[in-house]
């Protein structure tokens, strides 16, 4: 009795899954302990907070996805927006008075933030804790849940874009 050979496109397909499936295995490890740090509402940082060095003011936090860089590659971290004002905070303030800082999501602990343009570091880093984020001068900035649409401008409930 003879036997039957697969046709060469079926031996085709089996030498590139046998090649794929190698090189899948050596890509694989890598992939297992790599951690993506989730944006939007699922971080923990995105939200309104309370910080009690400026009571009643505007502290807004938004994880947003990875920047483009300009050879066209996504950055490894996914951005950070806080939106804030200072001041007495008592009344509701105008858009020109909200000011806005950059940083990095490093994990689903870890945030850098540009202060420099407010004065302070470039890179400062605050830790997520239980409910809300600690800088390393002590400061906490508390979560506030459902958050605080009377701290931004009246004519803008929350900040989703610029003009």
């Amino acid at each position: 009795m003879q036997q039957s050979r697969p046709s060469p496109q079926v031996q085709r397909r089996q030498a590139l899954g046998g090649a794929l499936g190698g090189a899948a295995a050596l890509v694989a490890p890598q992939a297992a302990f790599a951690e993506k740090a989730r944006a939007g509402a699922a971080s923990p940082f995105t939200g309104d907070f309370d910080d009690p060095q400026h009571p009643g003011c505007l502290r807004s936090v938004k994880v947003v996805g990875a920047s483009m860089k300009p050879d066209g590659t996504r950055s490894r971290f996914n951005g950070v927006i806080v939106k804030g004002t200072d001041g007495t905070c008592k009344d509701r303030p105008e858009r020109k008075d909200v000011w806005t800082l950059e940083g990095k999501l490093m994990s689903d602990s870890t945030i850098v933030v540009d202060f420099s343009p407010k004065g302070g570091p470039k890179s400062l880093e605050g830790k997520w804790d239980k409910n809300g984020i600690v800088f390393p001068d002590g400061n906490k900035w508390a979560k506030v849940n459902g958050g605080t649409p009377k701290r931004f401008p009246k004519d803008q409930s929350t900040l989703k874009s610029e003009e």
